[in-house]
Order: C-alpha cells, then structure tokens, then sequence
C-alpha cells in the first residue's frame, strides 16, 4: 500500500484525507507515547546517554522499548515522504480545480512540519 501511495497511484482524496489527515497523527501519536514511555524509563536521559553511561544497568523492556522507539521514529520518517511525494504525484493528475491541488501540497507540507514539531520539540 505505501508503495501505490509514494507512487501517486492512489487518488487525491485517499491520499490526502486517509493517508495524511487521518494517518499521520495517528503515527504521531504512537510515537509521542512511546517517546514518553522510554524517557521515563531511561531517567530522564538522553537515549544516547542512557547506553554511553558506565553507571546506567540496562534492563530488557528499556531495551525493546528503545528498539520498538526507534522503529516507529524511522517508519514516521518514512511515512511522511511517501506522504509527501504520494500528494505531490497524485496531485498532479488531479484535473478537477487547480486550487485543489496546490492546496493539497501546500496542506501536506505544513501537516508533516507541524506533526514532527509536535511529536518531538513540545
């Protein structure tokens, strides 16, 4: 599915409203959650920090949350340009309105900025 949707195979609307409006927060969120999970766990450290530390004993679950935290960061990375490249190309076959479609560029950029604003500098 992510392939057909870097692709631009899917239409505007899917792209924009499922994938992008509904998608991204959702994933957002996820990793919000599992970033606060894992500071916690990590005593306020840094997850560099946390592993360089000759002090710090690390425990399995902070391990596998590190790990499951770093997937989902590099899934949303990922997403987000799938995301971005899926609206630009399905855009450009969109013949309806050309407002549509440059708003639905401009709309996918600014979602993407505002959702890794969000996620990790709040």
């Amino acid at each position: 599915m992510l392939k057909k949707l870097m692709a631009g195979e899917l239409s505007l609307t899917d792209t924009f409203w499922k994938f992008g409006v509904l998608g991204l927060p959702v994933i957002a969120v996820l990793v919000r959650i599992i970033g606060k999970m894992l500071y916690r766990k990590l005593n306020n450290f840094t997850i560099l920090a946390y592993y360089v530390s000759p002090h710090s004993r690390t425990e399995f679950s902070t391990a596998i949350l590190t790990i499951f935290y770093l997937s989902l960061v590099s899934f949303m990375f990922f997403y987000a340009l799938a995301l971005v490249l899926g609206t630009w190309r399905s855009s450009a076959e969109y013949n309806r309105s050309l407002w549509f479609r440059h708003l639905a560029r401009i709309f996918m950029v600014l979602m993407v900025v505002i959702a890794f604003k969000l996620t990790f500098y709040s």
